[in-house]
């Protein structure tokens, strides 16, 4: 179905670009943190079916970011469309929080847990290195690691 070649075709056989270094980090810095979060709790709820979701993912994203460094055509689409379609999701989503939130009292009252605080701040780090991630994979560069 995938007319796709198995090893890398002539313009990955050179150097790799920096922007497809970069945003393979970046990426991988967001899914540890969705991993963490997420392996947190787990631990409460558990259910194998969870866990094995969970890992499957785990797996898929490892596939597409090896898949990003070989210059894979397929794996630089699926990544730049889901890193900055997720991301801008995520900051529409928190923008609108912090804009209707206070009107309808939704927002956490203070005082706020350190914990809270850390993790709500990591999350928005995450997400602005999904952002990154995807926007570097837009450089003329990368579409070039990756046949476009």
């Amino acid at each position: 179905m995938i007319s796709e070649p198995l090893r890398p075709g002539p313009a990955a056989i050179g150097r790799r670009p920096p922007s497809i270094s970069a945003s393979v980090l970046l990426f991988a810095f967001w899914w540890v943190y969705v991993l963490a979060v997420d392996i947190v709790l787990l631990a409460e709820v558990g259910g194998a079916g969870n866990w094995l979701a969970l890992g499957g993912c785990t797996v898929a994203v490892g596939v597409l970011l090896r898949g990003l460094r070989r210059g894979s055509p397929t794996a630089w689409r699926v990544a730049q469309r889901f890193a900055v379609g997720v991301a801008l999701a995520f900051l529409g989503g928190a923008a609108t929080m912090l804009l209707f939130g206070p009107r309808l009292g939704s927002l956490i009252a203070p005082p706020v847990e350190p914990v809270v605080v850390v993790g709500i701040l990591g999350g928005l780090l995450a997400v602005l290195a999904l952002l990154v991630s995807g926007l570097l994979l837009r450089t003329a560069s990368a579409r070039a690691w990756c046949g476009r």
